[in-house]
């Protein structure tokens, strides 16, 4: 197995038979707890330096019953990936049932993609670590990233030209919020933090927020307020005009 410094013996190196590894509630237990503590022991350790062994040690199991489950590190790192993968997805699927204005939706699709980081702050530290460039060779996480940019930019450009948020640029703005709640894995502890609804619903009044129109675009105030309108007008104008998505300073 590529970088696990310690190889099953023999008889650890018989690959369970599909039927084997493919049945049963339990088995899908089974197989959580041991990604978990495969994640935090990847995190904290890195994956080069933990072992298959130190991942049945930490779990109070057998070298040989992690096999069982998984056939060594790099498939544990994989069903990790598949997941976060999976975690968005649904988070775009649940985020696009949202009714509603650009508002709605816009935090919607905050608490939706902060609820699997919340939930699995170390699994999400873990992926978003450069080990997923060496795992996505199909290009399914890169995929799934750049739906999420989309979804989240298309709904900041939509209130944008609605009005119910202020000019500005889309990407560079959904950047920050993506930033916002990725940072999660680094400094969220859900032992000790607040809880998952009250962290999600905070994060998604942040976002709104950075985008949400204010007094001076509606109705400037004094000859500073409408030269101030005027310019953010003026560079929304030339960003849409270009359509080069870049931000232009006069």
């Amino acid at each position: 197995m590529r970088g696990d410094s310690t190889a099953p013996n023999a008889d650890e190196q018989r690959v369970p038979d599909r039927a084997e590894r493919t049945r049963g509630p339990r088995r899908a237990l089974v197989e959580a707890e041991i990604l978990d503590e495969a994640a935090r022991l990847f995190a904290t350790r890195g994956f080069a330096a933990t072992s298959m062994q130190e991942i049945a040690t930490a779990l109070g199991t057998s070298r040989p019953a992690l096999y069982h489950y998984f056939t060594g590190k790099d498939e544990i790192l994989t069903r990790l990936v598949q997941g976060l993968a999976d975690d968005s997805r649904r988070a775009l699927d649940q985020a696009a049932a949202v009714r509603g204005g650009a508002e709605e939706r816009l935090a919607g699709l905050v608490c939706a993609l902060a609820a699997p980081i919340a939930a699995a702050p170390l699994r999400a530290r873990l992926i978003r670590s450069s080990l997923i460039e060496l795992l996505d060779l199909d290009g399914q996480f890169a995929a799934v990233r750049d739906e999420v940019l989309l979804a989240v930019s298309g709904v900041i450009d939509e209130g944008c030209e609605s009005g119910e948020f202020r000019r500005c640029d889309g990407r560079v703005v959904a950047f920050s919020i993506l930033g916002m709640i990725n940072w999660l894995a680094w400094w969220y502890d859900p032992a000790t933090g607040p809880s998952p609804e009250a962290l999600t619903g905070e994060l998604s009044e942040s976002a709104l927020a950075m985008v949400r129109a204010q007094t001076a675009d509606h109705g400037p105030v004094g000859v500073s307020g409408a030269i101030a309108a005027m310019r953010r007008d003026l560079d929304f104008l030339e960003r849409t005009v270009c359509g080069d998505g870049s931000v232009t300073k006069s």
